[in-house]
This record gives C-alpha cells, sequence and structure tokens, in this order.
C-alpha cells in the first residue's frame, strides 16, 4: 500500500485516469474533474465525487482517504451532512 497517489492507467473505467493511493482506487473522467472513490468501509466508497461535491480531483479525495485510513472518520465539515448525501 503505497503512500504516494500511484497512476494506474492512463485511461481506466470512467474514461480518465485511474490512481491507487493507501489502498484506495480513485478512476476519473476524460478531466479528472469527476472521480469515484472505491476503499471498503468508507461512506463515499463507490460514489462519484466532483460538482456539487467540491473534492473530485484526485489529490482531494486522497485528503478524504488519509482520514479515513489513520482514524476512520471524516473532516468535520462532512460530518453534518445528511445521511443521504453519505449513501447515494
Amino acid at each position: 500500500m503505497s503512500d504516494e497517489l500511484e497512476l494506474v492507467e492512463p485511461v481506466g473505467p470512467e474514461g480518465g485516469p485511474q490512481y491507487r493511493y493507501r489502498g484506495a482506487e480513485i478512476s476519473c473522467n476524460e478531466v479528472g474533474a469527476i472521480c469515484r472513490l472505491r476503499l471498503d468501509g468508507h461512506p463515499f466508497d463507490g460514489q462519484q465525487m466532483g460538482d456539487a461535491q467540491q473534492f473530485g480531483a484526485p489529490v482531494m479525495i486522497t485528503s478524504l482517504v488519509d482520514l479515513w485510513v489513520t482514524a476512520k472518520r471524516l473532516p468535520y465539515w462532512l460530518t453534518a451532512a445528511p445521511k443521504t448525501l453519505a449513501r447515494r
């Protein structure tokens, strides 16, 4: 499990770059602005992030992964989000 954002494929399942980071898989669209996070146990596992959620770029998602891997929690600004946002 690497602590570096690793490019796995330049064109992955979402049409853009696919990365691996600390056990997570991050698959992005063609422009790399909307990405899907895959990380077992994470509340946003399988969700696309971007547009309305302002942490779509891979470097922003890595901060969510870091906090989850080290402390099993979300940033304080997401903990007040309704459960419908956390499990769409």
